[in-house]
């Protein structure tokens, strides 16, 4: 009976060591995830921009950013996750033109916020930085 009792114990401290640590990777998945998707956003944008020859708007709308082509036609939404919080602008965040760049007045406009670029996930900062052919890069501040 005392052997049960130890070996019950044991897998009781076992199963609550996994589920923090389990807790802590799903934060860090959605966090990885976020970033991915503005990544994902901005690269898929030039490339449409490209692909077919048109002009290409990426809008904010609260947790989604959507793909517009010039004519109105949403090419794909993104879901982002509630648990982040980003100073992407709400509406027009950036404009492709072909061939697959990023309009040098979106970028203008970005670089004249208050602060630079971020995301806020977990108890980490990530700022963005847009390069004029499409490319997210993320570091930690």
């Amino acid at each position: 009976m005392l052997e049960l009792l130890i070996v019950t114990a044991i897998a009781g401290i076992v199963l609550t060591i996994g589920a923090l640590n389990g807790r802590q990777v799903l934060k860090g998945q959605e966090e990885a995830a976020s970033l991915r998707t503005i990544q994902q956003s901005v690269w898929q944008g030039a490339t449409t921009a490209a692909a077919r020859g048109v002009s290409v708007v990426l809008t904010r709308d609260e947790h989604k950013l959507i793909l517009k082509e010039e004519n109105g036609k949403t090419v794909r939404t993104f879901e982002l996750s509630k648990d982040i919080s980003t100073n992407l602008p709400k509406g027009t965040v950036l404009t492709f033109t072909p061939p697959g760049k990023v309009s040098e007045e979106s970028l203008d406009k970005l670089d004249d916020l208050s602060e630079p670029l971020h995301v806020k996930a977990n108890d980490k900062t990530y700022e963005l930085t847009i390069s004029i052919i499409g490319e997210v890069k993320a570091e930690v501040k």
